[in-house]
């Protein structure tokens, strides 16, 4: 199992990814050099340099905004499930971990899915910390389905139109997004969610029993990597951005 420090270290990675994600404010610059300062990972130091210069409000509307050019949305590639159980099943891990959302995106928006990562990850950093060993493997359980049963879905499609855009940050973030959610040379298979059962009732873990907060369900064999036609009126492909520049 990873040490504290490590895992401590991951989720400032993510937490800084979202960072980066979000629509920059005043203080956005200098809270991106503070949340940096422990990261070891070139794409994202680089990626903060970059920022310091490339960072508007533009960027961000464009690619993020009501009519943006990026769905950034898990639900519209999930042609095989209800927009509303995809909703569900995120609302029930927020709530179950104490995740607070600050945004104003949805629960399936990339940035509320990469802040949910960084939270789960650092309290299993917390449970390796307090040695309570059944509480970090269930986190790490959970993690690895948030990756591969959620983000897995559309962070290629989400990469893609990062790099698309010839933003030097976006760009650098997509390669760390990339290098997280879709290793080199795994396949790709959707992660189930650990049960609760073990979790709750022989783990002793300390956010209580389920009471069915969270959808059951059993994830397809594959993952597939670009949307497909059909859905509803309500889906959309992923678009290409080709170039803001």
């Amino acid at each position: 199992m990873r040490s504290t420090f490590e895992l401590a270290e991951q989720a400032g990675d993510w937490a800084l990814m979202r960072l980066l994600l979000e629509r920059p404010s005043e203080t956005w610059r200098q809270r991106l050099l503070d949340a940096s300062m422990d990261t070891v990972d070139p794409e994202l130091t680089s990626a903060v340099q970059m920022a310091q210069a490339e960072g508007n409000n533009y960027f961000h509307q464009v690619l993020f905004g009501a009519d943006g050019l990026l769905t950034s949305r898990e639900s519209d590639y999930r042609f095989e499930r209800d927009r509303g159980a995809v909703l569900a099943d995120l609302e029930g891990m927020k709530e179950r971990f104490g995740f607070s959302w600050e945004g104003s995106e949805p629960a399936d928006h990339i940035l509320a899915l990469v802040g949910l990562m960084a939270h789960v990850v650092s309290l299993q950093a917390d449970a390796v910390r307090d040695e309570n060993i059944g509480e970090a493997l269930y986190l790490e359980g959970i993690s690895e389905w948030l990756r591969r049963g959620h983000l897995a879905w559309f962070a290629e499609q989400i990469a893609g139109a990062l790099n698309a855009t010839r933003v030097c940050y976006l760009s650098h973030v997509a390669h760390a997004l990339e290098q997280r959610v879709l290793p080199a040379g795994e396949p790709g298979k959707p992660a189930r969610r650990p049960s609760e059962s073990t979790r709750d009732h022989k783990l002793g873990g300390r956010y209580g029993p389920d009471r069915n907060s969270l959808e059951r369900t059993r994830l397809d064999s594959a993952i597939p990597r670009r949307p497909v036609d059909g859905g509803g009126e309500d889906r959309e492909r992923a678009t290409p951005v080709r170039g803001l520049l």
